[in-house]
């Protein structure tokens, strides 16, 4: 790998993570303080708004390397992209957060 070819790619990653670490808290801070003022039906429109611009966001820090990374070649494949990076972040911060809840609900370890 060229030089020119590891700072794209460190340069993508970079904008991967800041990407995700400016908009992903703001997206669960707004579902929490929806679904806590105003139940699931406040909560619905944070998602469909929220969802979409984290997807977008994550297409467009894949262009910049559209040349290094094969996923991120063309739009469509930038798309598919960024909502498989979405979804397995999603499912990555659930994990965790489903085996506090279990362990501090008093209920036995589960296998998972």
């Amino acid at each position: 790998m060229t030089s020119g070819r590891r700072a794209l790619t460190a340069l993508h990653l970079f904008l991967v993570w800041a990407t995700m670490a400016a908009v992903a808290p703001a997206l669960g801070f707004g579902l929490v303080i929806s679904a806590w003022g105003g139940g699931a039906g406040a909560t619905v429109p944070v998602l469909a708004l929220g969802v979409p611009l984290m997807v977008g966001l994550l297409t467009t820090a894949g262009i910049p390397v559209r040349t290094v990374v094969p996923l991120c070649g063309s739009v469509s494949q930038r798309l598919g992209w960024a909502v498989l990076v979405f979804v397995l972040g999603t499912l990555g911060i659930l994990a965790p957060m489903r085996a506090g809840l279990v362990k501090h609900a008093g209920v036995p370890d589960l296998v998972f």
